[in-house]
């Protein structure tokens, strides 16, 4: 028996990224509505995420979009029956375990109501769970003025699921100018390997909430969302360095634990450039060159005018640090068709030819970013 589509479902594609809500049918083929397109789809490449006439469930857990898993569980739930009044719950079903699954990766994202008008969009917080584990958490909030932090949510996550946890407008955003998740891993009925706790904190860039080039859709969504990775395959991302007080914090965390005492006073007034000191202590710096990371429109730019811009952002991050002889730059550039990778490395060759390359570690940026050593 062939699958049953009829206008008003919402589906998702097989064999491509995406999906919407089916206009009309004619035969095999569907009309799909994908952000205003009307796309024909054969119905044997469709799967239906929401009959016509439902609706998503407020604060409900979504599935996430691997495609093995969605469709497994899409059959359970069609095929599984109301209980009657009274009856005894249904037995859980078990756990549709992914490949990757083992190795724990947590993203915190931020999906907004509306992207016509960020001005005016309210910003729903969703908790990625993307393993083969249960996660037992508490996401906590700090403000820019708040010494404690407030407990803004606590719950289980299942396996290869997203959870809602919150909503934020632009006059409420200032309340999670920190954000913390605390969490523990384990799997049901089944042995499993001990994941260490997840105690991890993170400080929002709140200016990206404006901008809507911060917003893209990714692995978990097809729409537009901030993603801030938690957990990578077990290990927390290196954070990179965005704004002054990222720069500021670890700034201090080294000052404390190199601080030297007994040495001669310096004059006041005086103060001493850390660029001038190629001995000095830096964290890796890490600069992105998706074009969205440096500029909010490309408006009238030519792909080579685009080129130039990125260019220019490794010209100016080489020279700042010339004299920091040890320092570690990591750009990334992303795999595309290698156009940019192949610019940046002509440029660091003529430019800076006593500077080390290399590809950057593969477990944290793939194919996608050179790392740089100033000599």
């Amino acid at each position: 028996m062939g699958k049953t589509i009829q206008p008003g479902d919402t589906v998702r594609y097989l064999s491509a990224v995406g999906g919407g809500t089916v206009t009309r049918v004619d035969g095999r083929m569907a009309y799909v509505d994908d952000n205003g397109f009307e796309t024909p789809v054969l119905v044997s490449d469709l799967v239906v995420v929401m009959p016509a006439g439902h609706q998503k469930e407020a604060m409900a857990a979504n599935l996430m979009f691997d495609q093995s898993v969605r469709d497994v569980q899409e059959k359970r739930r069609k095929e599984k029956e109301v209980p009657a009044a009274g009856a005894e719950p249904a037995p859980e079903e078990p756990v549709v375990e992914t490949v990757h699954g083992d190795l724990l990766t947590l993203v915190l994202a931020f999906e907004p109501s509306q992207t016509r008008d960020l001005s005016k969009a309210s910003f729903n917080a969703v908790l990625v769970n993307d393993s083969n584990y249960f996660l037992s958490f508490s996401f906590a909030r700090r403000g820019n003025d708040d010494r404690e932090w407030t407990q803004v949510f606590t719950g289980t996550v299942a396996p290869n699921e997203l959870m809602d946890l919150a909503q934020y407008s632009h006059e409420t955003l200032q309340q999670i100018e920190r954000v913390s998740l605390q969490a523990f891993a384990y799997k049901k009925d089944k042995g499993y390997e001990m994941k260490p706790v997840v105690n991890i904190t993170r400080r929002l860039d709140l200016t990206k909430f404006h901008k809507l080039h911060c917003f893209r859709p990714g692995v978990y969504f097809d729409n537009p969302v901030l993603e801030l990775p938690l957990l990578k395959d077990d290990v927390e991302p290196r954070r990179t360095i965005t704004d002054t007080d990222r720069r500021e914090d670890a700034a201090l965390k080294l000052a404390e634990k190199y601080k030297v005492t007994g040495g001669p006073e310096r004059k006041p007034g005086k103060k001493k450039n850390p660029e001038a000191n190629p001995t000095a202590l830096l964290p890796l710096i890490e600069v992105d060159l998706h074009i969205a990371e440096l500029t909010d429109t490309t408006a009238g730019m030519s792909n080579s005018d685009m080129l130039g811009m990125q260019l220019d952002a490794v010209r100016s991050t080489m020279k700042k640090h010339a004299r920091r002889t040890g320092q570690k730059i990591v750009f990334i550039h992303g795999k595309g068709d290698g156009v940019l990778r192949r610019a940046v490395l002509d440029l660091l060759k003529k430019e800076y030819p006593k500077a080390g390359t290399q590809d950057a570690s593969f477990r944290e940026y793939g194919f996608g970013a050179t790392l740089v050593t100033v000599h």
